[in-house]
């Protein structure tokens, strides 16, 4: 029987949710549920209503990506798990007011209708000379189908009790992208000094929180980029991934000493009974590609980390074998252990569908049917479930 690790002593617990649209949304929560049924307790809202003592396993670290931003920003805004799935389920009642709809979703952007018929007035000889990134270039004006606006009113509006990082009890981040550099932008509750030295990124702790979250989830080319005034000047973001999925750097350089992440990004694995993803059209192919690299980039994460902690545990088994200063065997990996910008007693758990849960591949990642979004946190539920029993509290 395989002993279980043992998570107690854990000071500050971070959750981590990636992005996914509606199905990675619904995922998350599922995660959550089976966490709260683990023991962990996940703190927010309004400092009027934390516990008068602390809980044995606080969750008060939460960083979203995409989707993920939103549902952290739920639970760091005081909403349990339970409340959210209530939400989805419940046209009337106490949490109808979190019922999101499609018009909240997909908002139709303003453009400049005028200036584009235009350039479809050129002569059809010029129209012959271009090549096809030419033309999409100088035809394909618009910069997303729909705009996140929608998303960010009903936030604003309906769902948040707060609009202010600094008002949360807890620490809150949500990653964007700089649309027109290469920057990673974390809105959050504070500017955190001396961040991992391999992941720069830009820290923003004035932006209200419902149009951090509305420039995470602008998505292309589904969304617009969204505009957010910076000290006095108007920058785009868009997708929180873009640069790096599951952005764990910042809840470790937040002070957390165990991060639970989730993420849905699970490729497709041949089932016989399904078939080659080449006989089910170009939109799975898509996601495949999408998802293949997206777990990639993961691994290669986890990777790097557990190869960091295999060197230190070398240094101390060679001294140890060799009879050497063990004193001097924990200065040198103590060292070594800030140069590789480590952190020994970090614990990393990562959740995400099964290998070969071929039915969570094919579901929709927009679909707002009460049915369909049980089913979704049903099998976040199961997936954190199958992970966490390796875990003691």
């Amino acid at each position: 029987m395989t002993r279980k690790k043992s998570l107690s002593g854990k000071r500050r617990i971070a959750f981590v949710a990636s992005g996914g649209a509606v199905k990675a949304a619904c995922f998350h929560v599922g995660v959550c549920l089976a966490m709260e049924e683990k023991g962990f307790t996940f703190l927010g809202g309004p400092s009027s209503q934390q516990p008068v003592t602390r809980p044995d396993h606080p969750v008060d670290i939460y960083v979203g990506s995409s989707a993920g931003s939103v549902i952290t920003s739920l639970l760091a805004q005081g909403y349990s798990a339970h409340e959210i799935v209530r939400s989805f389920v419940e046209k009337s009642g106490a949490y109808s007011h979190l019922n999101i709809h499609y018009r909240d979703l997909f908002r139709l952007p303003r453009t400049h209708i005028g200036s584009i018929l235009k350039k479809y007035f050129l002569p059809r000889r010029k129209l012959f000379k271009m090549g096809i990134e030419s033309f999409l270039k100088n035809y394909l004006l618009m910069s997303g189908f729909f705009s996140t606006k929608g998303l960010e009113v009903f936030l604003r509006q309906r769902a948040f009790k707060t609009n202010q990082f600094h008002e949360l009890p807890v620490d809150q981040f949500v990653i964007a992208t700089h649309l027109d550099s290469s920057q990673k932008t974390v809105f959050g509750s504070r500017v955190i000094a001396g961040f991992s030295q391999e992941h720069q990124c830009d820290y923003y702790d004035k932006a209200p929180i419902s149009e951090a979250v509305a420039a995470s989830v602008a998505m292309p080319p589904f969304y617009q980029p969204y505009p957010i005034n910076k000290n006095g000047k108007v920058l785009y973001y868009f997708d929180g991934e873009i640069k790096k999925t599951l952005s764990t750097h910042v809840a470790k350089d937040a002070g957390a000493d165990l991060i639970i992440a989730s993420y849905t990004h699970q490729p497709y694995h041949y089932v016989q009974s399904v078939g080659s993803l080449v006989n089910h059209g170009l939109p799975s192919i898509l996601i495949q590609a999408i998802y293949q690299s997206v777990e990639q980039k993961i691994r290669t994460a986890k990777k790097i980390h557990d190869d960091k902690i295999l060197i230190i545990q070398a240094i101390r088994e060679f001294f140890k074998k060799n009879s050497l200063s063990k004193e001097f065997a924990e200065l040198l990996c103590h060292e070594l252990a800030e140069k590789l910008d480590l952190k020994p007693d970090l614990d990393y758990i990562l959740i995400h569908p099964h290998a070969n849960d071929h039915k969570f591949f094919f579901s929709d990642h927009f679909n707002l049917s009460p049915k369909v979004m049980e089913q979704t946190v049903n099998c976040g539920f199961k997936s954190a479930l199958r992970v966490l029993k390796d875990y003691s509290l």
